[in-house]
């Protein structure tokens, strides 16, 4: 009886949708791309998170790509070469085109990149060109970066979006609506944008113009729909209504495994989970306190029997091995020898012993409603209770949650307002330093930032400045494994888990692999019928 009742139940939902029009009919060479938000805008620099990227991504290409592998390979430019610690030199290919069959040339190279060091762009990406002093033009299809210091991490920033080319001629054709539903854009991608209507769905249309000829695309249209409600996207996807989605809601894995039609790709991400202590204010400036608390949790449990396949065990760094790619080796030997606080019950009562607050204390944590993390949460609390810890677990939305974690909520003594907070990180390339720069180094006001901790430390800050500028990977590895030393001894944070990513896809299509750099390199190129 409770079975039928559920199948008439999703009949029914699914027969509304189709009658409302949310979903586009069947067509073999339609795919269709649940999305769990709108989009931002139909312009790169504005392609910063996980909706927009997979539209424009396949609409505009970067310098560069990274692989499956996490490593860098050519796209736009042919090849490039690292002349010296300020001067990065790209070969720009010759045979490109946009999609209306004009062909891309140096000056769109230019300008495309120029637009992220412009303020009055606006661009979501222009931190990535900080340390950019200029962008040149040194032979007829070959760029000159030139950097005003070393900066190790400049060499991913040609595979992300905000290397992404657009035509300029459009742009200036386009100048007072491009990136709008109207206006919308055009680049070199498989895909040409074709309607984007708020809020519900955006349609790209095969480009007939592609310059790479070696590329067989077999999609006519990708049709992305917005579907925000988690249980109405799995319905969806379970009917075949729609045939893909990068936004699998992890508290329903197992109904999607078990579904035979469907396929749901598990990747280690760039993330992680933490909690964050507010270092400036009691009872959290302690550093008894912070160890006490470290050593009650059990990371082990909270993996085996919450997190399980939504995610990876946390420890001593903020990111799992896919941050490895630039020096593995290097950091692989620093986890054979690292050491950190584990769990050790004994050992928090002791160290809550030696604290100044022998007794205990009660304090608040900020959460999401997020059902993973809540979970975590009440473990937490728990856990906590026995040392003589009461914890107030603080509920609020996204975007309360998002005030807080990067300090624009204070107290009366100008602090950001909450004792501990449970939230989450993810590199924007596959290297250690886009966790650990942002998480642990620069505290110097109280006035917002990454730094949840409110962490503060100079020697920190010295080494990560160091290994900013240094572009030998081994010797960058050594400076940020010291910078974890200090960091684990201080425990401004708990590092909870590194979470996975799961994308579902329908059976009927192969060709797409999911991988740890989805946010740059999400492609639909090479998805066929199976």
């Amino acid at each position: 009886m409770k079975r039928n009742f559920t199948r008439t139940m999703l009949t029914l939902v699914v027969s509304a949708l189709l009658v409302s029009g949310v979903y586009a009919a069947d067509d073999d060479h339609t795919l269709t791309i649940a999305l769990d938000s709108d989009i931002v805008a139909l312009d790169p620099i504005f392609a910063y998170d996980f909706t927009t990227n997979p539209v424009i991504n396949q609409i505009t290409q970067g310098l560069l790509q990274f692989d499956v592998n996490n490593q860098l390979q050519p796209l736009l430019a042919s090849s490039w070469e690292v002349v010296d610690d300020l001067t990065y030199v790209y070969q720009i290919r010759e045979d490109v085109c946009f999609s209306d069959g004009s062909p891309m040339t140096m000056d769109d190279v230019l300008f495309s990149l120029g637009r992220n060091m412009d303020p009055e762009q606006g661009s979501y990406l222009s931190w990535m060109f900080d340390a950019v002093d200029s962008l040149e033009q040194t032979g007829d299809w070959e760029l000159t970066v030139h950097l005003k210091e070393p900066y190790a991490t400049w060499q991913y920033v040609p595979g992300t979006t905000a290397a992404h080319v657009i035509s300029k001629a459009y742009y200036e054709e386009h100048a007072d609506d491009f990136g709008t539903a109207q206006g919308g854009l055009m680049g070199t991608g498989p895909y040409v944008y074709e309607s984007w209507s708020g809020g519900r769905e955006v349609v790209l249309r095969r480009n007939e113009n592609y310059w790479d000829k070696d590329q067989k695309l077999e999609m006519d249209t990708l049709v992305y729909k917005v579907i925000q409600d988690d249980t109405q996207r799995v319905l969806a996807l379970q009917t075949g209504e729609v045939d893909f989605t990068p936004a699998t809601p992890s508290d329903m894995l197992d109904t999607l495994k078990a579904d035979e039609n469907l396929d749901v790709q598990d990747v280690a991400t760039a993330g992680i989970t933490f909690l964050a202590f507010n270092t400036q204010r009691e009872p959290f400036n302690d550093v008894n306190v912070r160890k006490a608390i470290t050593a009650a949790i059990d990371l082990g449990a909270i993996q085996d029997y919450i997190v399980e396949e939504a995610g990876q065990k946390g420890g001593c760094l903020p990111g799992s091995e896919v941050l490895f790619a630039a020096d593995e080796e290097g950091w692989k030997a620093y986890l054979d020898q690292a050491s950190y606080i584990s769990y050790d019950p004994e050992a928090a009562k002791a160290y809550l012993a030696e604290s100044s607050y022998p007794d205990g204390f009660s304090c608040n944590m900020i959460i999401t409603e997020n059902s993973l993390r809540y979970s975590m949460a009440l473990y937490i609390q728990e856990a906590l209770k026995e040392i003589g810890i009461d914890v107030e677990l603080e509920r609020v939305s996204a975007d309360e949650h998002t005030a807080y974690q990067f300090g624009e909520i204070f107290d009366a003594d100008g602090y950001r307002d909450y004792d501990m907070i449970m939230a989450g990180w993810e590199a924007d390339y596959p290297d250690l330093a886009a966790n650990i720069e942002p998480l642990v180094a620069g505290y110097y006001t109280g006035e917002g930032g990454s730094n949840s901790a409110a962490y503060s430390n100079e020697e920190v800050d010295r080494l990560v400045t160091e290994a900013s500028a240094c572009t030998d990977q081994r010797e960058r590895t050594i400076l940020l494994g010291q910078v974890m030393d200090i960091v684990n001894e201080d425990c401004p944070y708990v590092f909870l888990n590194y979470p996975n990513r799961q994308a579902t896809c329908n059976k009927k299509y192969k060709g797409f692999t999911m991988n740890a750099s989805w946010l740059w390199n999400l492609y639909f190129k090479d998805m066929v019928l199976a």
